[in-house]
């Protein structure tokens, strides 16, 4: 069984996030999504916890049976761009291909290691989670830009008077 890795904060979680996770399965039987910079969160740029996030991305994967394919873990940031990819390899289970999207310090990392393959997922759908931050702060349409779950989630932990607040 070939299994790979995808990182991100998921601030929150989004569809764009999701497509990248279904680009990934069609390659490996398992995907393992490492919900970074953990330790943060009620800031502006990281407004969730790293269980609400992990919430988040276990309800979307619920909503899209992708449940039993994924597992989801919290991994710290450590501030140590040299370190960083063996702290990963020390929390995560084993896996032989990472994902990315849109953080290319990332493929950057995996590359610097020698790491292969590093996959970059397509961009099939224009979002980031900064948008929804910034419209859900704007009093702007951010819903059709995540799952109904995820919504759903953000309103019942009053996350978008946190995201206002910030």
């Amino acid at each position: 069984m070939k299994a790979g890795l995808y990182t991100g904060r998921f601030q929150p979680f989004h569809l764009g996030h999701l497509s990248a996770i279904k680009q990934a399965l069609k390659q490996v039987d398992r995907l393992y999504i490492a919900v970074g910079s953990s330790q943060y969160s009620h800031e502006e740029y990281n407004p969730f916890t790293a269980d609400e996030r992990v919430t988040m991305i276990k309800l979307a994967l619920e909503e899209n049976k992708l449940a039993d394919k994924c597992e989801v873990f919290q991994v710290p940031d450590i501030h140590d761009d040299d370190e960083w990819t063996a702290h990963v390899r020390k929390i995560a289970p084993s896996f032989e291909a990472v994902f990315v999207g849109n953080n290319g310090l990332v493929k950057e990392l995996f590359d610097k290691e020698g790491w292969s393959p590093v996959v970059e997922v397509e961009h099939e759908v224009d979002v980031s989670a900064t948008k929804i931050r910034c419209a859900i702060n704007q009093g702007l349409d951010w819903e059709r830009h995540v799952t109904p779950g995820v919504a759903e989630y953000i309103r019942k932990i009053d996350g978008i008077q946190r995201i206002r607040q910030l």
